[in-house]
């Protein structure tokens, strides 16, 4: 049974996967109605053009950026959180703790974090980080927004309209609008010698796979990770930006 759950009478945003865990839905709706608010305008505020995909492709860009600037707006700020173990005067330990986004409530404070497309083991650093952080009693809950499962999909089919509307007959014309490594332009570059109905579905799969490739930050990666019970014991909310934010 999955550790994970849905509940949209707490967080109600058109075109998200939402989950929560450890009776995060609870907390938040009895305790912190105010991020509640913030989090449906940031994330009903939000969109993405698909030439950012296409020309982005990649890790921080102006997807990314876009969404920080909203929560900075609202008081989700960096913080860096340093704790130390000690016995007397002895310090056994210390640790920095960092979080891209943090905001303090009457109630508590939430921490959250953005993975749009990293290798998908920050996923570990952020559970792992929230844990240790609610064990403290710095924040009473964590939040990660990362890709959620219908956005993993639609990404093969922008890349496959990118290509369909350019029409591109060489790896030169593809490199005009997408970054691509060597090895992948050489592939690439037989692939183009079949014809385009045939060539543009296994190009465009090509570079889907190789910009948003299964080991990357997506829900499917951070559900794996709640089953397995990595950051508990502490209450998560997990939101996946779905495809409805897509905008041609």
């Amino acid at each position: 049974m999955p550790e994970y759950y849905t509940n949209p009478d707490v967080i109600s945003v058109d075109g998200y996967e939402i989950y929560f865990t450890r009776f995060s839905d609870s907390i938040l709706g009895d305790h912190f109605t105010k991020a509640v608010s913030d989090l449906e305008q940031i994330l009903s505020n939000f969109w993405i053009d698909e030439s950012q995909i296409v020309e982005g492709g990649g890790g921080l860009s102006s997807i990314t950026q876009r969404l920080r600037d909203n929560l900075y707006e609202h008081g989700w700020n960096k913080i860096n959180i340093k704790s130390e173990q000690r016995v007397r005067d002895r310090v056994l330990s210390s640790e920095s703790h960092e979080i891209d986004h943090y905001k303090e409530f009457d109630k508590g404070n939430i921490g959250l974090e953005i993975e749009w497309n990293n290798k998908d083991p920050f996923f570990d650093r952020d559970l792992e980080n929230f844990r240790k952080l609610h064990q403290l009693g710095e924040i009473s809950m964590g939040v990660i927004i990362t890709r959620g499962e219908s956005l993993q999909t639609a990404l093969y089919h922008v890349f496959l309209r990118f290509l369909e509307k350019t029409q591109p007959d060489t790896v030169k014309d593809i490199l005009a609008h997408i970054s691509l490594s060597i090895k992948d332009q050489s592939i690439i570059k037989k692939m183009l010698e079949a014809p385009m109905e045939e060539s543009y579905p296994t190009i465009a799969r090509k570079i889907y796979t190789s910009k948003f490739g299964s080991t990357t930050t997506h829900m499917g990666k951070l559900h794996l990770r709640i089953n397995r019970g990595v950051g508990n014991p502490c209450p998560l909310v997990l939101i996946g930006i779905g495809a409805d934010s897509l905008r041609a």
